[in-house]
């Protein structure tokens, strides 16, 4: 798990339970996308499965590498989930994720968006099979993928399981890890019943590193804006330069520049739309059994956040020339720039309720140009 750099607090209270003995059934692996995550739970479940683990001079637990257990893992991607899925071997592991909709015996489910996690996919893929025997004999461990994915009635199905864990008898020491990068949307049932482990962004040294070694031609001015951007997230940082969007960048924050010097740039919410849409096809060409709908919803979240990290350095740039002794002036500063964060976040809600990704982008590059339009105005 040491390979995981700029989490050691997480890492720390990990090798805290290995070395205790007493790791909890159920935990919940939270922050933001891209900062490993997965990864570290990846690597803790193989811990956890080992059948001869490794204490070193530290007293930290590691996997031998060589039992039946550490044989039967094969990780591809040492990356967040955010756009690699490790592959995973091992019959006592067991990753549950939306695109797992794909192979259930219900056409319904099979057939439907996979924008969340169904009910009968968390029954058929965790609930019944976590008080089955461990194949290996040395206990079982769930992954649950982006869990803030889990509806209501799924997160209520699985209180049970957590509440009333298998014993070793009944299942042989079974851990459920939730991975989720909004914890908010997991019920205070659920998360007053889990041990939480808070992960951080990383610090940009991280990043500078990563960008050293994949992207030396990068302009130094792009190479700023992307660690603004990846706000410590590697994961956010690979999709920047797998996906390019360098150029969204480039194109969408000049139309927001004209914009706040009073120019009307009627283009913007059709080139907002053209750029997500073409993320998402990109995106589901690249990923087995992908969701367009799933991935419609990425790419607008990149899109809002480069506008919301825009605003917010304009807001941070206007607040230090501004007079505390005149909070009238102030305020009539700040104002058009906190009327594009909000305008982003009526967007966000727009789309969460399957409005129209075209008209959700009109109508996000009208309240912007109406908001700016005050800026220009006073």
């Amino acid at each position: 798990m040491d390979r995981i750099h700029g989490q050691t607090h997480a890492l720390d209270q990990l090798h805290a339970q290995l070395a205790s003995g007493r790791v909890h059934h159920a935990q919940i692996f939270h922050g933001p996308a891209g900062v490993g995550k997965f990864t570290t739970a990846l690597a803790f479940a193989k811990v956890l499965l080992c059948h001869d683990p490794v204490t070193d001079l530290a007293g930290r637990r590691s996997a031998c590498g060589g039992c039946p257990s550490c044989l039967a893992f094969r990780i591809d991607s040492e990356e967040d989930s955010l756009d690699a899925f490790p592959g995973v071997a091992h019959p006592d592991l067991h990753v549950v994720n939306k695109e797992l909709a794909r192979y259930s015996d219900d056409k319904q489910t099979r057939d439907r968006k996979l924008t969340s996690i169904p009910v009968n996919v968390l029954r058929t893929a965790l609930i019944e099979p976590a008080y089955l025997g461990a194949q290996l004999n040395h206990g079982k461990v769930f992954i649950v993928d982006e869990a803030e994915l889990l509806n209501p009635a799924g997160q209520n199905a699985l209180l049970k399981t957590l509440e009333e864990p298998p014993t070793p008898d009944e299942g042989g020491g079974t851990t459920i890890i939730l991975v989720t990068s909004n914890e908010d949307r997991l019920l205070p049932t659920i998360r007053s019943r889990c041990q939480r482990i808070a992960f951080v962004p990383l610090p940009n040294e991280v990043l500078d590193r990563y960008l050293q070694e994949h992207a030396e031609t990068l302009e130094p001015v792009e190479r700023s804006w992307l660690v603004g951007f990846a706000h410590g997230s590697l994961g956010r940082a690979k999709l920047v330069l797998d996906y390019k969007l360098t150029e969204w960048a480039r194109v969408v924050l000049a139309q927001l520049e004209q914009m706040a010097m009073g120019r009307a740039v009627p283009s913007l919410g059709a080139d907002m739309a053209e750029r997500i849409n073409g993320f998402a096809e990109a995106w589901v060409k690249n990923h087995q059994n992908a969701s367009k709908e799933a991935a419609n919803k990425l790419a607008a979240g990149l899109m809002f956040s480069l506008i919301a990290t825009y605003a917010q350095e304009q807001l941070d740039k206007l607040a230090e020339h501004c007079d505390p002794a005149d909070p009238e002036s102030a305020e009539a500063q700040l104002l058009p720039w906190v009327g594009v964060i909000d305008a982003l976040g009526v967007a966000e809600s727009r789309l969460g309720s399957n409005v129209n990704l075209g008209l959700t982008c009109d109508g996000l590059a009208s309240a912007i140009a109406l908001s700016l339009r005050e800026r220009v105005m006073s």
